[in-house]
């Protein structure tokens, strides 16, 4: 399997990250904040030096990790907030939203690479849950056939994350997005971390049942792109969903990665760790030996 990590999890300075990546045996990197700015709002100047940097190093790039419709209010009325003020996103509305993908293709092709992550919006601080109910996923469904045929221009796929603090934290859910939108350039993206720690009060109690592994077989046609970090729960945090190092957490990978080797999965495992530099190093040293 093709391993990778997303760039800003070793280092903010690209050319900085890419260099102790290749020193950990990496060809491959994912780019999300690229010179302190969302990789999808790039200009042809900055997409020109990145793309230097990364021909430098003979660094391949597997896809473009784009905040399209993280922090972008699903219903008129939707409050959304940013969960870490670090974290580089687009703002705005559908619109602004849809606005970009033009130019993150354009970006994403500069890089040698054709797929662009996406998120089913994130919920909304002042509505009750559940998310990710029939209407919001006909809604998010809208908005995504037209993002699709939008990218479908450049012959770019769009791979939608379960992410935690979206409508669709799980992959089941993700899937049946997916196949309500009906767009031959959508995939998945799955994170079997982010659907360990989904907000199980926040989701419909059907889609709470399948292993991380059940939920692999399920899915496992649509994916184009798999991310990896670890948790472990501790009830005594406010917070109780902790960021560990690969292996040091809850997540039994052993067994995810068994199925992908028998699948022969032909995409890239990326990592995103989300922990300090040192145990993002571990991590990558973790893969290596394990997946």
């Amino acid at each position: 399997m093709n391993l990778g990590i997303i760039s800003d999890q070793i280092d903010l300075d690209l050319e900085k990250a890419i260099q102790i990546i290749k020193n950990q045996g990496y060809n491959t990197i994912e780019l999300h904040s690229v010179f302190n700015k969302p990789v999808e709002t790039l200009n042809e100047e900055e997409t020109r030096k990145a793309v230097e940097i990364c021909e430098k190093y003979e660094m391949k790039v597997s896809n473009l990790a784009t905040t399209l419709f993280f922090l972008c209010p699903l219903y008129e009325e939707d409050k959304v907030s940013l969960f870490n003020d670090s974290f580089h996103c687009i703002k705005g509305n559908v619109k602004d939203h849809l606005n970009h993908i033009e130019n993150a293709c354009r970006v994403a092709k500069a890089f040698g690479c054709d797929k662009l992550r996406m998120f089913p919006f994130r919920f909304p601080d002042n509505r009750k849950p559940p998310f990710g109910t029939e209407k919001d996923m006909e809604t998010i469904c809208t908005y995504f056939q037209m993002a699709a045929d939008i990218a479908q221009q450049y012959d770019c796929t769009l791979i939608i994350e379960n992410c935690p603090y979206s409508h669709c934290p799980k992959g089941e859910m993700t899937l049946k997005l997916l196949k309500m939108c009906n767009r031959p350039n959508l995939k998945l993206l799955w994170d079997p971390a982010n659907s360990y720690r989904a907000y199980q009060n926040q989701v419909e109690d059907k889609y709470l049942h399948k292993t991380l592994l059940e939920e692999l077989k399920w899915i496992y046609p649509y994916i184009g792109h798999i991310h990896i970090k670890d948790y472990h729960y501790d009830s005594n945090f406010e917070k109780p969903f902790i960021h560990k190092p690969i292996y040091s957490g809850d997540i039994d990978f052993d067994v995810l990665f068994q199925y992908l080797k028998e699948k022969e999965y032909p995409y890239t495992l990326s990592l995103e760790p989300e922990v300090a530099f040192e145990e993002a190093i571990l991590c990558m040293k973790r893969l290596k030996e394990k997946a």
